[in-house]
């Protein structure tokens, strides 16, 4: 049986066992709270005519015209199809002792297999997948978009569970950040489907076999959905840039170029250029940035000799309203006590909220000036101490979920070397009038995945704990749900590495917090 059970049937009943099939195989685009799921490429024609509308308005007129010459020379490599280069592979390692079972097959509607076929032979057509003789194999979904055409992905889900995930050291980010906020100069590339421009290991392809109403093929080259492939695409890209890292670094599939003077920036942008086109990589243009004075990169804003943090990191704290009541007091000081390690004087700040808290009687609290000091004093210097904490990608992450009746708070969080948590970034988001009315379960469903979408520039190649107040949470995402909303939401998260652990509410405050008091 596919469960492993023995079952004992007489010889004349015996027929070939065949998986039932699910009706969740369309997921259904257009409310952001559904989350990207990383799908099939489509043919595009990824060089754009239109130069000018990708360069820096910090360019005089000379500037201009070098830049837009010297990146019309390239255009082979904004302009070619999707195509795996010859460096490097990827490889599956399956976890020790482990049989992989075949998942439940998703079946495909009659009105969307025509295009489904149109898709299959597209990847044919271009290298990226062949017909395949695999005995496991992976369910398709079909994601419906607005336009009533349709994207079609991998729920990988059971792969990776029996996946060994290598732990790749990422970037230093917190030099590169330095480093390249003292240019004068800055270019950001991106890379056209970066994954499926690297090979699968050619012994691996039969493990990720996908089946289709029209046939079973597998991948020749690296899918999305699978974990560890950030891992792998960071080492290609170190090596890649290695004779080039003085003035060019990569973080995952975007690549930035910084230089001191124009005329080395032009350099330097060509000689990376090149690289990539020796490669053989394809570039997205309309996704570039060219020669700017500064820009935004792994949740900073850089150049200019300067590097602030993006506002976005601390803007949840700066949202949060003033307490009303003895249990809202108890939030906000639950948050700021979970990080007191990284606020100067804490308890100095913090009493007269903790006096609030006194007596057994509940209801509104008196809220005077000492209490509204203490309060954005408390608020001020949480932020400043999320500005100064840049990730360490040498640690572990933790995202900090939660979800009240209005809204969903995450925290990113490390731990430094005496085990205090160190704050990274606050995100929160009130719910709308749809969202209120979701259950317990999936307001809670969707705060993992707000988190994850929000602090994603950090979490590639690494593998994250989530800490949630929800128990069930954990079955909900690591089972296949039966729902069109939470298949997706389960989709999305397959680019990431995580695990979840459950902490009761009482020790989760932190997210406890964001969620109760974002009401602005």
């Amino acid at each position: 049986m596919p469960d492993a059970s023995v079952r004992h049937v007489h010889q004349n009943k015996m027929r070939e066992f065949v998986a039932s099939s699910r009706s969740v195989n369309v997921i259904f685009e257009g409310e952001e709270e559904f989350g990207d799921v990383e799908s099939t490429p489509l043919v595009e024609d990824s060089f754009c005519q239109e130069i000018k509308s990708i360069t820096s308005s910090d360019l005089s007129a000379t500037q201009r015209n070098e830049l837009e010459t010297m990146l019309k020379e390239f255009e082979p490599l904004f302009s070619r199809p999707v195509q795996p280069v010859a460096i490097g592979e990827h490889v599956i390692e399956l976890l020790p002792n482990v049989t992989r079972q075949k998942p439940h097959s998703y079946s495909v509607p009659m009105s969307y297999r025509r295009e489904v076929d149109r898709q299959v032979k597209e990847l044919l057509d271009l290298g990226l997948i062949e017909p395949s003789n695999a005995d496991v194999t992976y369910p398709i979904v079909c994601v419906a978009k607005k336009d009533a055409s349709i994207r079609m992905c991998i729920d990988y889900r059971a792969l990776n569970a029996v996946t060994k995930v290598p732990n790749y050291p990422m970037k230093d980010t917190q030099e590169l950040i330095f480093t390249a906020g003292m240019a004068q100069w800055l270019s950001c590339l991106d890379l056209l489907k970066g994954y499926y421009q690297i090979k699968m290991h050619d012994e691996n392809r039969v493990l990720t076999a996908f089946s289709a109403h029209n046939g079973v093929y597998q991948w020749k080259v690296m899918p999305f959905g699978l974990s560890g492939a950030s891992g792998t695409f960071q080492k290609i890209m170190n090596n890649v840039l290695r004779s080039h890292s003085s003035y060019a670094q990569a973080y995952i599939d975007d690549i930035i170029v910084y230089s001191k003077t124009w005329d080395e920036h032009l350099i330097h942008l060509r000689n990376v250029l090149q690289e990539l086109e020796n490669a053989g990589f394809s570039v997205k243009l309309r996704k570039c940035t060219f020669a700017a004075k500064e820009l935004q990169f792994l949740g900073h804003k850089i150049g200019g000799g300067k590097h602030a943090p993006d506002e976005e990191k601390i803007a949840a704290i700066k949202r949060l309203e003033r307490p009303k009541t003895k249990k809202d007091v108890r939030s906000v000081l639950g948050l700021m006590g979970f990080y007191r390690s990284y606020i100067p004087n804490y308890a100095e700040f913090a009493t007269p909220l903790t006096e609030l808290t006194k007596g057994k009687k509940s209801g509104d609290v008196k809220w005077g000036k000492r209490e509204e000091e203490s309060f954005c004093g408390l608020k001020k210097a949480l932020c400043e101490a999320t500005a100064l904490n840049a990730p360490d990608f040498g640690k572990p992450f933790e995202i900090h979920a939660d979800a009240s009746d209005y809204a969903v708070g995450c925290c990113l969080t490390q731990k430094d070397e005496k085990g205090n948590y160190r704050p990274i970034a606050f995100v929160s988001q009130k719910f709308n009038k749809t969202q209120r009315n979701w259950a317990t379960i999936e307001k809670e469903a969707y705060a993992i995945l707000f988190g994850f979408k929000k602090f994603d520039k950090w979490l590639h190649g690494t593998t994250v704990e989530i800490v949630t107040d929800h128990n069930p949470l954990k079955y909900l995402i690591e089972k296949a749900p039966k729902s069109p909303k939470l298949t997706r939401w389960a989709l999305a998260l397959q680019r990431w590495s995580y695990k979840i652990t459950h902490r009761p509410g009482i020790l989760n405050q932190d997210a406890d917090a964001l969620s109760r008091l974002q009401t602005k």
